[in-house]
Parts: C-alpha cells; structure tokens; sequence
C-alpha cells in the first residue's frame, strides 16, 4: 500500500510538473511574441518617424517661404532650383536645415550602406536614406508625396540615384530585402504612409503633372 501510495504520488507531481511547464510556457510566449514583432518591425517605425519629422520640417520651411518647398523654387527665392539640376536632394535637405537639426533623422536604420552626417556642411546623397519630389507642392497636399524611402524598384529593376520622373504606367515597387517588400511615403500634408501594393495607385493619384524624384 505504502509503495503504491508513493508510486501515485510521485505521478501526480510529475503530471502537475507538466502543466506548470506547459502553463510557463504559454504565458512566455504570450508576453514575448509581441515584444519580438516590436523589435522586427522597430526599425520600419523609426524610418516612419524619421519621414514624420522630415515632413514637418520642410512645412515648416514652406510656412516661412510663402507655402513653397525648396525644390521648384529659385535660388533667388530661397529655393535651390538651380542647384538641383543633376538629381541631388543634400541641397533640399541643407536648405531646410534650421527646422531639421537631427542629422540622424535622414537616414533609415534598415540602410547599413548609409552614415549620418557630421553637419550640413559636410552632408551629401551619401548621407541619405530618403528622396525628395522636387516638384512637391501644398496643393492638394493629402496627395502629393514629399519624400520617401530610397528603395525604390521600377519593372524589378532598382531604381538609380539622380532625377527619376514618375509616371503613370510605370510598374513601382520597392526593394524587397529592405523593408521586407513595404516603403514609407510622407505627404505634402504632414502624414506619412507606409505603402505595400499601393505604390502605384498612389502614383496615380498625384495632384501635379510633373514629378521629378531626386533619388540619393
């Protein structure tokens, strides 16, 4: 009796043993898968920040400049027009430096090829993530993009630094091994997309005839 009374006993611990485990088991995962998505998807939530604060700073620029942005406007008005002419956006970016003082913020965690600036003076393409409409307007601004991710694709084919025109029966997408096949966009309004399959709905959608993308 004592020898089955223990033999029982010894089985029902290691049951109880095996739920509690299971139980642990369950609740970490519980807790840890959401923490896992966070830190895979970190790196795209900064890049929506870094655009966010992109956007606002070239509003602002616009707020001070008579509701223009830097590129379609002249030297002469405080645009760099001129200075745009082979597809470069570092001048864009140098010009809107006073509301845009975090460096850090034009390049995209998930672009290893790609270093912050020390300062504006030393900034150039190399030093950024993001490309600039230069002929982004504040028409219709919930439409018309400002300024986005780099890695962009056209027919599969990456798409190149300097001028890249946008048109309407181009098939867009973006790199896939960036930012796992989706982009970021910022909007002449200060609201930023992230954008899977809709890049060329999107395209299709803008306000102005001509946009002139000047890739980094």
């Amino acid at each position: 009796m004592k020898l089955h009374s223990t033999n029982s006993h010894i089985k029902g611990l290691t049951i109880l043993e095996v739920l509690v485990v299971l139980f642990v088991l369950l609740l970490l995962a519980i807790v840890l898968m959401p923490a896992s998505n966070v830190r895979r998807h970190a790196p795209g939530i900064i890049c929506m920040s870094n655009l966010k604060q992109i956007d606002l700073g070239f509003l602002m620029y616009a707020s001070d400049n008579g509701g223009k942005f830097p590129g379609p406007a002249s030297a002469t008005n405080a645009g760099t027009m001129e200075f745009s002419r082979f597809g470069h956006p570092f001048p864009q970016f140098q010009k809107v430096s006073p509301y845009l003082t975090n460096l850090d913020v034009l390049v995209c965690p998930f672009d290893k090829t790609r270093q912050p600036a020390i300062n504006y003076a030393t900034l150039t393409d190399s030093h950024l993530s993001y490309f600039l409409n230069a002929d982004a307007s504040t028409n219709h601004p919930a439409r018309a993009i400002l300024s986005g991710d780099r890695f962009l694709r056209v027919n599969n084919q990456p798409v190149n630094p300097g001028w890249f025109l946008l048109t309407t029966n181009l098939n867009l997408g973006w790199t896939p091994k960036v930012h796992l096949g989706f982009g970021n966009l910022a909007f002449a309004d200060g609201h930023v997309e992230r954008s899977m399959d809709n890049l060329n709905a999107l395209v299709q959608n803008q306000p102005l005839p001509t946009n002139r993308l000047a890739i980094p």
